[in-house]
C-alpha cells in the first residue's frame, strides 16, 4: 500500500475521532499506526516526518506481523500547542525567553533551524 493510502485512513481515523469529540483538528492528534510487511518499512522510513505526511503533532510506527493485525490509534495530545506551528509538544515553554513556542520553532527562528529529510 501506498503512503497516501496509508494518509487516507490515518484521515478516516482522525475524523472519527474529531465526530466523537476526541479532538479538535488534527494536529491535536498523536496516531499510532501498527503496520505489517513493506508498508511498515515505508512508513517507519520517514520517521519523525510521517507527522508532517499525516498533519498530526506525533506519528509513531508499530511493526505487526499480519495485516489482519493493522489498525490505526488516535488519541488526543496532553501537551501544550505551540502558537507558533500549532503542533502539540512536549517542548513548548522550554525555553523561557519563549515561553508559547516548541524547541523545533525556537531552533527555526533562533538557531539553526530544523533539518527535515522528507517532508
Amino acid at each position: 500500500m501506498k503512503i497516501g493510502a496509508w494518509r487516507a485512513k490515518v484521515n478516516k481515523q482522525l475524523e472519527e475521532a474529531r465526530a466523537a469529540g476526541l479532538i479538535g483538528s488534527a494536529l491535536a492528534a498523536e496516531v499510532d499506526v501498527y503496520v505489517a510487511g513493506e508498508d511498515c518499512d515505508v512508513l517507519a522510513r520517514l520517521g519523525i516526518d510521517l507527522r508532517f505526511v499525516f498533519i498530526t503533532s506525533r506519528a509513531t510506527v508499530h511493526r505487526v506481523a499480519t495485516e489482519a493485525e493493522q489498525h490505526i490509534d488516535v488519541c488526543a495530545s496532553l501537551h501544550d500547542k505551540c502558537e507558533r506551528c500549532w503542533h502539540y509538544r512536549e517542548d513548548v515553554g522550554s525555553d523561557a525567553s519563549h515561553p508559547t513556542l516548541c524547541g523545533r520553532c525556537v531552533s527555526n527562528l533562533f538557531g539553526n533551524g530544523e533539518v527535515r529529510k522528507y517532508a
